[in-house]
């Protein structure tokens, strides 16, 4: 027998899985960084906190290259575009919307982040080996005060989603450290 809270569930469930899907499945055919903002949507994740004037140029990315990492991340890059940032405002209202399952209250803690940014990268080449996505959320990280997700898409459409582990640095708390990506 099954309750009306099952059924919600499994239509709930259902429901996701197939708004999920069919984000992926549109992923090809549009823009990368508006097909990013909507998967992301149907993760749950939303926010208005966007940088006005992006041209998802590399060059206006990294604009002058003098690290090896940043010369191939501005050889095998095609775009990079920041998708927007979520912040504890964010947060909290997805923990209302979905009740207990995200809770807010864990943001406030000293040195846990108050905020994450979203960027979405694509690349020229379709096969790309796991030390280079390190190398290249690395780099991408060095360049904003919050961890920031990556989302990779290779040639052939393939989706990587990287994310870089950061600590509060025990000499000078206004710093942090990159951890294991």
């Amino acid at each position: 027998m099954t309750t009306s809270n099952d059924a919600i569930t499994f239509s709930y469930t259902t429901t996701l899985s197939y708004t999920i899907t069919s984000a992926l499945q549109r992923m090809p055919a549009v823009d990368f960084a508006d097909a990013s903002r909507a998967l992301l949507a149907a993760l749950g994740y939303r926010s208005n906190r966007t940088l006005d004037g992006q041209t998802g140029r590399v060059a206006d990315f990294i604009t002058h290259p003098n690290t090896a990492t940043e010369h191939t991340f501005t050889q095998q890059a095609t775009s990079a575009q920041l998708i927007f940032q979520v912040t504890n405002d964010e947060i909290q209202d997805a923990a209302q919307a979905q009740g207990r399952l995200l809770d807010a209250t864990t943001f406030d803690h000293q040195g846990l982040a108050q905020s994450f940014l979203f960027m979405a990268v694509e690349l020229k080449d379709t096969r790309y080996p796991r030390g280079q996505y390190i190398s290249f959320t690395r780099e991408i990280n060095k360049r904003f005060p919050a961890p920031t997700v990556v989302l990779f898409k290779t040639a052939d459409d393939l989706l990587t989603l990287a994310f870089v582990h950061r600590r509060m640095n025990q000499r000078d708390p206004k710093r942090d450290v990159l951890g294991s990506v």
